[in-house]
């Protein structure tokens, strides 16, 4: 295997796919041009569709999001030219995974399940495998749209900066579920909870990087929520609600992935069905957004999306036209530019880039 040169960085691909498929692709980015070359591909996961890396990323973890059973969390090791080899497996306690993450030194991972509407706790082993669910928390209710908000539908659990919360979007609930992370008892202990606007869907929650406020982009109702965070007792306060579409975009549209460039300069949303990318510029003395452009995703459904560790570009993944197309960010007005770079790859659902091995 090829060293991996000082302009190239790994990223990594999950998708849709059955367990005989190969469902999560490993490719080198080339930061010259923004142009993907495949690596590494790897089958015996149905539906790989969340991927995350440890911090030093010597271990790779993927949901197998099943609606009908539940599913898996895999581990794997990350070799020092980034491929992957299966370490091990635990069941995901329920149905549709479609989120996990892992905190900063490594010693638990929690995860979402969208259909069943619980959240998973598990303690990770010194040799990054996972150990079995040592907590569950199970969300119950239900919002104003009856055909998505029956009931509870977490979609993403992030824990915050300070390592001490996983907040929950919950798109069935119209709420963000704010837990303390009890490391010692491996517990999920509930906290808070933040009530969205009713039929908006919370799906994807980012912190900013050097400023103490956190942005939701909501998948129902197609905006993105400012809030101010206390740093403290995890509380998270409305500031500005702002849209993902255009004003006279009336087609149907669901939300779905959302990032802050490094600089913390710029938030970046996906829109699924106007099939773009919303930028906004952010006031980091308010924390308050402006709008600065949409652009095309160049592909259809654009699930979700990455920037490079340096700013420099974005990478697109279009679930429902098979493509990952790179962009150029525009360092000092945060806008998009194409490359001309596109890879195929058969539904594509989640990017993850490394930052540069030593």
């Amino acid at each position: 295997m090829n060293q991996m040169n000082e302009n190239e960085l790994l990223v990594y691909v999950g998708s849709y796919a059955p367990s005989t498929s190969k469902g999560i692709n490993v490719y080198r980015l080339n930061t010259d041009n923004g142009s993907l070359t495949l690596d590494q591909s790897l089958s015996g996961i149905e539906n790989p569709s969340f991927l995350t890396l440890n911090h030093n990323q010597t271990r790779l973890y993927a949901v197998s999001e099943i609606g009908k059973a539940d599913g898996t969390v895999t581990s794997y090791t990350v070799d020092p030219h980034g491929r992957l080899a299966f370490l091990n497996e635990q069941s995901s306690l329920g149905k549709a995974s479609c989120y996990v993450t892992v905190d900063e030194d490594s010693s638990c991972l929690v995860l979402a399940n969208y259909s069943s509407g619980s959240v998973a706790l598990y303690p990770v082993n010194s040799d990054g495998s996972l150990g079995e669910a040592a907590d569950k928390v199970q969300h119950e209710g239900s919002s104003i749209r009856t055909d998505r908000q029956e009931t509870a539908h977490p979609h993403s659990a992030v824990i915050d900066p300070s390592g001490r919360y996983v907040f929950v979007p919950d798109l069935g609930l119209d709420q963000i579920k704010v837990y303390q992370l009890d490391y010692e008892q491996t517990r999920l202990l509930p906290h808070n909870e933040v009530l969205a606007e009713p039929g908006a869907g919370p799906r994807h929650l980012v912190f900013h990087p050097s400023i103490s406020f956190a942005y939701v982009i909501n998948e129902l109702d197609c905006t993105i929520t400012a809030y101010s965070h206390n740093t403290e007792d995890g509380a998270l306060h409305h500031v500005q609600t702002v849209p993902a579409l255009p004003k006279d975009f009336t087609d149907y549209n669901i939300c779905a992935d959302i990032h802050i460039s490094p600089s913390g300069n710029y938030l970046y949303g996906s829109n699924r069905g106007h099939n773009s990318i919303v930028v906004y510029k952010i006031d980091k003395s308010t924390g308050m957004l402006t709008y600065v452009e949409h652009t095309s995703t160049q592909g259809q459904t654009p699930r979700n999306f990455a920037i490079t560790p340096d700013g420099r570009f974005l990478l697109a993944a279009n679930q429902d036209s098979d493509s990952i197309v790179t962009f150029a960010i525009d360092q000092q007005s945060g806008r998009l530019t194409e490359t001309g770079q596109t890879v195929t790859v058969t539904k594509p659902v989640c990017v993850k880039i490394a930052k540069r091995h030593n």
